[in-house]
Parts: structure tokens; C-alpha cells; sequence
């Protein structure tokens, strides 16, 4: 069955916008069709299309399940801001791994500007990704901060991993599966100064390398959400 988002409305779920263009006017679905619906809980709903309509689809639910894609721990990537594409590309893989959320921030040697980031289109690249990887809650895209408030969020969390490189992998590592919310810090395209090293550091991070080869930033970020999800069991 075809997955869509939709919102939910007492018995029945509505489908609208961009998932129901492509539900109408791409896959051409008639009245009766089943799909799969999701709301951005952790339940995905078997529903059928019971009528269309000029703005959206309504849907009977006949059924609903737990979603086995959805992630089990809470893990934060803060990501220095990169280029648009390569954000995109980042926030879309974040999802497919299982990231709770992302939070964009300025640093030293950012050179994108913060406007790139258009949040329409990354929720409908979060929308598509959570679709292709049955998941059914979708990645939070938060605000872009600083790195004076980012380190100010680390006290909130079990472990905070900061890839660094020329730097050996933290003992903590290999004993992710205890902790439940984990954060992920990785650099931009010009990584980050000596000055905000030291102060991730002095913060309590802990210091990973992803080998001897330096990674572009989007390879990274990757990189490093993949070890931390499967790492954490998540």
C-alpha cells in the first residue's frame, strides 16, 4: 500500500496539499483504495479513500498499528550550517537513520546563510523520507542557533559526542546502549576553530574520530549519525 501524511479528524483522516496531489493527480488513486496514513505519531493507520475532494482526500480508518520504524532513543544531531543542498541532503539521512531532531547552528567558519534553509521544503523532504523508511514520526528541524546556546542545551542530555578529528574515540563509544537521549555535534564545510574545539571540550563532550581520512561535512554528519544510531541500539 501507498503511504501519505495526513491529519486526523475525529474517525477519519484528511490528506492534503502536496500528498494529495501526488495521491490524485501522480498515482491517480480512485475512491476505495487502500493506504497506509500516518500523523506523526508513533501509529500508522490502514485507511480508505471514501471520497475526493477539490482540496484534500478523506479517508475511513479500518485499522492501525505500532510503527517498528520509528526511532527508540533520542538523538540530536547539531549540525553547523552547510550549503542548502548539502543541509537538505543531511536532514533527509537523518531521518532514514532515525534522528530525533536537528538543530542548526552558526559557527566560527560557516560560510551559508541562514535563509537557505527553507522549511516548507525540508518538511516535505522529511515527509518522502520518513515514507521510504516506514517511519511515521518525522525529524523536528529546529531554529537556527549559536554555539553559545547549543552548549547551553548539552546539560540535557546523557552524552554528547563531537567529531573531531585528529583525535582519538572516546572510550564511551562502545557503551551507547545505556544512555536514552544522545547528542551529535559535527562541523560545516570550514569545520570548526581551535577556540570552539576547546569549548565543546571544556563542556563535557566527548571527543570521536571517524578515522584517519578527513570527511567532507555531509559525509560526517553521516557518518557519525549511523555509528551513534546503531552503536545506541536505536
Amino acid at each position: 500500500m501507498r503511504r501519505f501524511f495526513g491529519e486526523k479528524n475525529g474517525d477519519k483522516i484528511v490528506i492534503k496539499g502536496d500528498e494529495y496531489n501526488h495521491l490524485k493527480n501522480v498515482l491517480r488513486l480512485k475512491v476505495g483504495a487502500e493506504v497506509l496514513v500516518s500523523v506523526n505519531t508513533p501509529v500508522e493507520y490502514v485507511c480508505e479513500i471514501v471520497s475526493l475532494g477539490k482540496n484534500g482526500a478523506t479517508c475511513k480508518i479500518n485499522g492501525e498499528h505500532e510503527c517498528v520504524g520509528n526511532p527508540n532513543k533520542d538523538i540530536t544531531l547539531f549540525q553547523a550550517i552547510t550549503k542548502g543542498p548539502k543541509f537538505e541532503f543531511i536532514v533527509q539521512k537523518a531521518t532514514e537513520i532515525g534522528i530525533t531532531r536537528v538543530i542548526p547552528f552558526v559557527s566560527d567558519f560557516v560560510i551559508a546563510k541562514v535563509s537557505e534553509h527553507k522549511k516548507d521544503r525540508l518538511d516535505g523532504i522529511i515527509e518522502n523520507a520518513c515514507k521510504q523508511c516506514e517511519r511515521t514520526i518525522k525529524t523536528i528541524v529546529e531554529d537556527v542557533e549559536t554555539v553559545d546556546s547549543i552548549i547551553e542545551k548539552f546539560k540535557d542530555y546523557d552524552i554528547v559526542l563531537f567529531a573531531n578529528e585528529r583525535t582519538d574515540v572516546g572510550k564511551e563509544i562502545t557503551k551507547l546502549t545505556k544512555y536514552k537521549k544522545i547528542g551529535i555535534i559535527v562541523g560545516s564545510e570550514g569545520g570548526f576553530s581551535q577556540r570552539e574545539k576547546e569549548r565543546f571540550i571544556d563542556a563535557g563532550t566527548v571527543s570521536v574520530s571517524l578515522g584517519r581520512r578527513i570527511l567532507r561535512c555531509e559525509t560526517a554528519s553521516v557518518a557519525m549519525m549511523s555509528m551513534v544510531s546503531i552503536m545506541s541500539g536505536n
